[in-house]
């Protein structure tokens, strides 16, 4: 049986910035004031210490570049410009074992909405690269789909370059194409290697994207359970082969309003070491065809074929 042996990390660091017009130099005591928020005990209880650091950084002293954060939908290119302006930031970092995720990065991003909130800024993830929605609280339950893995689409047929043709008109449009490479950016985080899935034709993009979303649900859940046992080891060797299910998918989104996929069967797919850090997707071995047919063929259930975003489940009003 084929396996994968990657290091796991007795701590993992998560980075968020705001940017504002003016960011005040006591952000710990603005934090504080934030006595309503249902992280406002964890606020309480870290700050100070490496799993909660907050700092007012100028644009001058910056060790990051701001002009790199991108908008991952249209409606928030407003919203990137104004970080790329700004001239003052409050940097949030957490710093913390993995057997604290996700609370650890849940207290730091509802630590960096809050600053936004009050400061009228803009927040981004620092990991994700990623302008940060404004919700008006962070969600108290973990959902994957919350923006944790930096996943969006590249634009289709490559801004218009690609000319390949459509699977519906020609056959050989299959694989027609390789212009699609999607890489996570954010499992690090949880003490996973990223996940990545390359050369894809265009037309099945969306499917590359939710078997990338999935599996990540997958070796998430599975990793958590894991560490539930309390090892010791500072590697993990796991399967080369995965079985995806209906309630990976559902887990992802964190709904259980989800309608149910056209099959509960499980389908496989196969894990290929890169680099310690970052492992490949493919179809299985047993699979008699190239990725391309296997992303466009019948393997899948049809959810991932059209499910490109879902409101997960409102969460309710409780204390974290």
């Amino acid at each position: 049986m084929a396996t994968i042996t990657f290091p796991v990390p007795s701590t993992t660091t998560a980075r968020f910035a705001v940017a504002a017009e003016h960011v005040p130099h006591d952000l710990p005591a603005l934090l504080l004031r934030d006595s309503s928020a249902a992280f406002a005990a964890h606020f309480a209880g870290r700050l100070g210490t490496a799993q909660l650091e907050v700092r007012h950084e100028d644009l001058a002293c910056l060790r990051w570049d701001p002009t790199r954060i991108r908008a991952a939908l249209p409606e928030q290119r407003r919203a990137e410009r104004v970080f790329h302006e700004a001239d003052e930031f409050a940097v949030v970092t957490a710093c913390a074992p993995i057997t604290d995720q996700p609370r650890a990065v849940q207290v730091a991003r509802a630590a960096a909405h809050a600053l936004a909130n009050a400061t009228g800024g803009v927040a981004a993830d620092l990991v994700t690269g990623h302008i940060l929605a404004p919700p008006t609280a962070e969600r108290t339950s973990f959902v994957l789909a919350d923006d944790w893995l930096g996943d969006v689409l590249p634009p289709f047929r490559a801004n218009g370059r690609c000319t390949a043709p459509e699977p519906e008109r020609d056959p050989e449009g299959v694989n027609g194409c390789s212009c699609v490479h999607l890489r996570t950016r954010g499992l690090r985080r949880f003490g996973l290697p990223e996940l990545q899935i390359t050369d894809v034709a265009c037309p099945h993009d969306l499917a590359a994207l939710n078997v990338l979303r999935t599996a990540a649900r997958r070796l998430l859940t599975d990793h958590w359970s894991w560490l539930s046992t309390g090892p010791a080891a500072s590697t993990r060797t796991i399967d080369a082969h995965i079985a995806i299910t209906e309630g990976d998918f559902k887990d992802f989104w964190g709904s259980t309003r989800r309608e149910r996929l056209t099959s509960s069967t499980p389908f496989q797919a196969r894990l290929d070491l890169v680099t310690p850090r970052l492992l490949a997707v493919g179809a299985p071995d047993d699979f008699e065809g190239t990725l391309n047919e296997w992303l466009w063929g019948d393997a899948l259930p049809l959810g991932l074929y059209d499910v490109l975003s879902s409101p997960a489940d409102t969460p309710l009003p409780k204390a974290a």
